[in-house]
């Protein structure tokens, strides 16, 4: 495993659960406010235990079960 190579690297993303009724669901969110917004990206997610990552924001999103 490397080490991370900037402060940025060492900050683990956020892990956002969601309900498998919130999906499909697309990064940002429609709660986020405007600092957070970047081009709409919808994750593959379907499952309880899925994750997947925003390539923008690097937000995680879980799908609770």
């Amino acid at each position: 495993m490397t080490e991370p190579t900037t402060e940025t690297d060492s900050i683990p993303p956020n892990l956002v659960k969601v309900k498998k009724s919130d999906l499909p669901l697309a990064c940002p969110r429609e709660t986020d406010s405007a600092s957070e917004l970047h081009p709409r990206v919808f994750l593959p997610l379907k499952n309880p235990g899925d994750t997947a990552s925003c390539r923008y924001c690097r937000t995680r999103y879980q799908v609770e079960g």
